[in-house]
């Protein structure tokens, strides 16, 4: 209960909060894996439960499992390149540093995106900028918290933080591509060795 209340402070005291995450201990991983599952649970949500005006998902073919990872996946891509580039740039915070810092900044978008299913399911189309405006506070409070963590727990300035975001997005395209070319290099591996055990087979 005291690191869920805790969770709560960082949100309105960002650099005081995240200092005590880094330098005193004050973190809760399982309270941070519940906050991640749940926003993976908000996408599904938001997925089949916006309103229908504003709702253009092929929810007839919709897949539960992979909604819930397609909305994590670019937390967990950012978390891994942000963790790669700071460690060339001097960076003192660890990788599960940047997870507390990402999963407890959550919380607001979380906050408002609930919000904002229900009133998707209450308003009408000519009020879809009060609708997005509302959603929209909870992202950039998002952004905020975690460009305020990343500045305290890895010990940067402002103009430091924000070259070493710009190299996690240049980061986080690189590993996807290489990711893809991994994937391609190995299917076209394996049906290189199936072709040739089959034709194996075929002649023995």
């Amino acid at each position: 209960m005291e690191d869920t209340k805790y969770m709560f402070y960082v949100l309105l005291h960002p650099f005081d909060g995240f200092y005590e995450v880094k330098f005193r201990g004050k973190k809760n991983y399982i309270i941070a894996t519940v906050v991640l599952v749940l926003f993976g649970i908000i996408g599904i949500l938001d997925y089949q439960y916006t309103g229908f005006i504003f709702n253009d998902n092929p929810l007839q073919h919709m897949n539960s499992i992979k909604v819930f990872f397609t909305t994590l996946f670019p937390l967990l891509l950012f978390l891994i390149s942000n963790w790669s580039i700071t460690t060339l740039f001097d960076g003192s915070g660890s990788m599960s540093d940047i997870y507390i810092v990402i999963c407890y900044s959550l919380v607001p978008k979380i906050i408002f995106d609930i919000i904002g299913i229900i009133f998707s399911n209450v308003i009408i189309k000519e009020e879809a900028s009060l609708l997005y405006s509302f959603t929209a506070i909870g992202t950039i409070w998002f952004c905020f918290l975690v460009f305020c963590g990343l500045c305290v727990i890895h010990e940067y300035s402002a103009s430091t933080n924000i070259l070493t975001l710009l190299a996690s997005f240049i980061s986080a395209i690189i590993i996807v591509f290489l990711c893809m070319l991994y994937i391609t290099l190995m299917g076209r591996l394996f049906g290189f060795f199936a072709t040739a055990f089959n034709e194996l087979i075929k002649r023995w």
